[in-house]
């Protein structure tokens, strides 16, 4: 008995390290056919789904999961590159991980990774870790090598910017503006939290307005700079309204199996009303939205079918 588990383990670690070495052959098929943002490896799912390899390597890979849902069939799509960049398999991945527990360890309570109001994904994570002096776990430091054999095996269709970051928002510029902007409202919620916290035991009532008043008035006492800018005693209502939106967008995340589940449950519902599927496919594709339902969706096809007969 124990002769054939341990063959169909090894099936497993086979298909598995098969798999993990067209990774990015995987993910350039789901972008080019499916629509996924470039920026697949910089994700808290995405590492989540690493470390998970790194404690049981025949987890089945997050892109394989999008792949199947989607009837994706990827072939790969590695270069002879002179700097011999390669996917990586699972004994580097096994000696990374025991590399790592030699000079650190993980906090339990931090896993699984979650988007953080102060740092949006991997890279921030990373950034963070060495900063403080700390070591990065290997689903950090495979996320860089991902991300950049990504950026080599598209041959110029995405860029650096696209690859770590995801595409550029239209209005709202590249990631580095969009940080600005968001960084008001972070820093402010950290402030929030803290206030809320002290209160806590207290017959205290906390009140927003009076606490953005109050921590305005602290920071010029203090000549300290202000986290939350442009902000004043006559434009305050807007600031708080502008910020419990933008709470609200942040509390409302999406998983990318999520996210691939009402893509495909969008494009069924569109083909079972007799539209053919290359035009169903790419409304939906222009039509998608993150923070969309399966239903808004659909009917947000249906009206751009509809307009276009």
């Amino acid at each position: 008995m124990s002769n054939v588990n341990d063959r169909t383990h090894d099936e497993d670690l086979e298909w598995a390290e098969s798999e993990n070495l067209i990774e990015e052959s995987t993910v350039l098929e789901l972008i080019s056919k499916t629509g996924i943002e470039p920026n697949f490896f910089n994700t808290m799912d995405w590492i989540n789904n690493f470390y998970e390899r790194t404690q049981d390597p025949t987890t089945e890979l997050l892109s394989e999961t999008l792949a199947n849902l989607s009837y994706i069939i990827s072939e790969y799509r590695g270069k002879d590159f002179t700097t011999d960049i390669d996917s990586v398999g699972l004994e580097q991945i096994d000696r990374l991980e025991k590399l790592y527990k030699k000079i650190a360890g993980r906090i339990p309570e931090l896993l699984p990774y979650k988007e953080h109001f102060r740092f949006n994904n991997p890279l921030e994570l990373f950034l963070n870790d060495i900063s403080c002096g700390s070591y990065p776990p290997p689903e950090i430091l495979m996320m860089l090598a991902k991300c950049f054999n990504l950026y080599f095996i598209a041959e110029g269709k995405l860029s650096l910017e696209e690859v770590f970051f995801g595409q550029v928002v239209k209005r709202s510029g590249n990631y580095s503006m969009r940080k600005v902007s968001s960084t008001n409202f972070k820093e402010f919620h950290y402030h929030v939290i803290r206030e809320k916290q002290c209160v806590v035991n207290t017959n205290i009532k906390f009140n927003l307005e009076e606490f953005t008043l109050s921590y305005l008035k602290s920071c010029e006492e203090s000549e300290t700079d202000c986290p939350i800018i442009n902000v004043t005693e006559d434009n305050i209502e807007s600031f708080i309204v502008a910020y419990y939106r933008w709470k609200k967008n942040f509390n409302k995340q999406t998983s990318l199996i999520d996210k691939a589940e009402i893509k495909v449950d969008s494009i069924n519902a569109l083909l079972s009303l007799g539209y053919p599927k290359p035009l169903v496919e790419q409304v939906i594709l222009k039509v998608f939205n993150n923070k969309l339902t399966a239903e808004e969706t659909i009917k947000k096809a249906l009206l751009v079918l509809m307009n276009n007969k």
